[in-house]
Formats: structure tokens, C-alpha cells, sequence
């Protein structure tokens, strides 16, 4: 099969990125209507899943299993046959919170449309480049600034999520109290996302020499 062009691998992404769009900006609108409804319902009990990063302080090591099982606890005489190597430092996962205070669910709902946004957003502009790869003309000047949008919404993506797991970590530090389990105190940035925005940037840049090759080639035919 095919990279570019028609019936390529290009148009099926560019059909699931359609569908992944689509399905953004249904759940966007239905959150908007929800969020817009609170202040009217007149007990608004809901249990909120918040983002958290934590460490576990348990009195036995804790090491990873392998994909797909379970953790594994080890006592002092099972510790000694296992590499140590492998304790968990630090873990990010979601706490379900029971509430009823409206501006808190109010607040969890503004950060899930700005997820919805930022993923409609992104999906936007990666099924406007791969379409112009399904019709086989992939140097146009529009591309560079597309894939240059990506790479920053990528980049400052990260620090936004940096900074509501921070928001969040504080919440979950003042109102919830779990035995070994410490919630961080300090954002904690993912630089692997990172790089993936500057690695995106790079090929920004190709875009725009490539396209610049391309329309110079156009004039001298």
C-alpha cells in the first residue's frame, strides 16, 4: 500500500484524524452544555476523576511487574533473591473525588474542554496535512504553518498539564489523606513530551525548505 496519495496510508489517517475531530467536538459541546447547566441543578453530586502525580512510601520495596500484571510487593527475605533496581520512584494516575461543590466541578470541567479543545485543535491541523498528502501534493505553504501550530500546541501543552497536575496535587494534598502515598509538591514536566514538540518543529522547517525547493523547481521548469 501506498504512503501518499489516494487509497494510501496518508488517506486512512487522514479519515480516523476526520473521525477523532468529529468526536472532539461532540463531547466539547456536550461538556460547554453540562458546565453551562450546573449552576442550575440543584444538587450536583458527581464523583470527578482529577489528573495526580504521587511516590509510594511503603514500608516493604515496591518493584514493577512485567506488561500487563500486577505490582508486586516483596518482603525482606523475597527482596534479597530481586534486583532492587526496579522501585517506584514516582507514579501519575487519577483520583476520583466525590463532590457536590459546584465551582470545584465547575473548575474539573474547564479543564476537561480546554483537553477537548487542545485535542480538536491538533487533530485540526494534522487532518489538513495529511489531506494535502492523500492528494499527493504535500509541499504547500500552508503545511509548514500547520505542523509549526502542532509542535507549539504540543510544547505548551505540556506545560498547561504540568501546571493542573500541580493545581490539582495541591487539592488532593489539602483534602485527601491516604496511608503511604505522598502527592507531589513540585510540577513535574514530561521531557519526552518535549522533545516530541521540538523534534515536530524540526520537521516544520523541513516542510518550509521543501516547499520553498518546490516552487523554485516550479519556475525554472
Amino acid at each position: 500500500m501506498k504512503t501518499i496519495g489516494r487509497g494510501s496510508v496518508a488517506s486512512v489517517i487522514s479519515v480516523l484524524l476526520a473521525f477523532g475531530q468529529f468526536g472532539a467536538l461532540i463531547a466539547l459541546i456536550i461538556t460547554v452544555c453540562l458546565t453551562v447547566a450546573i449552576p442550575f441543578i440543584r444538587n450536583p453530586g458527581v464523583t470527578v476523576s482529577i489528573p495526580v502525580s504521587f511516590t509510594l512510601d511503603t514500608l516493604t520495596p515496591v518493584v514493577v511487574g512485567r506488561s500487563g500484571l500486577d505490582f508486586t510487593i516483596l518482603d525482606d527475605k523475597e527482596q534479597t533473591k530481586r534486583d532492587t533496581r526496579r522501585k517506584i520512584a514516582s507514579l501519575n494516575g487519577s483520583l476520583r473525588v466525590p463532590t457536590s461543590d459546584r465551582r470545584f466541578i465547575a473548575a474539573q470541567s474547564g479543564v476537561l474542554i480546554a483537553v477537548l479543545a487542545f485535542f480538536w485543535y491538533v487533530t485540526g491541523k494534522l487532518r489538513s496535512v495529511f489531506k494535502t498528502l492523500s492528494a499527493g501534493n504535500p509541499f504547500v505553504p500552508e503545511n509548514a504553518a500547520r505542523i509549526r501550530a502542532v509542535a507549539i500546541a504540543f510544547i505548551a501543552g505540556e506545560f498547561v498539564r504540568s501546571a493542573i497536575v500541580f493545581a490539582e496535587n495541591v487539592y488532593a494534598r489539602t483534602h485527601v489523606a491516604i496511608a503511604g502515598l505522598q502527592f507531589d509538591r513540585w510540577p513535574q514536566l514530561d521531557f519526552g513530551m518535549l522533545g516530541h514538540g521540538l523534534v515536530i518543529l524540526v520537521i516544520a522547517e523541513v516542510f518550509r525548505l521543501g516547499t520553498r525547493l518546490d516552487e523554485d523547481q516550479s519556475l525554472t521548469a
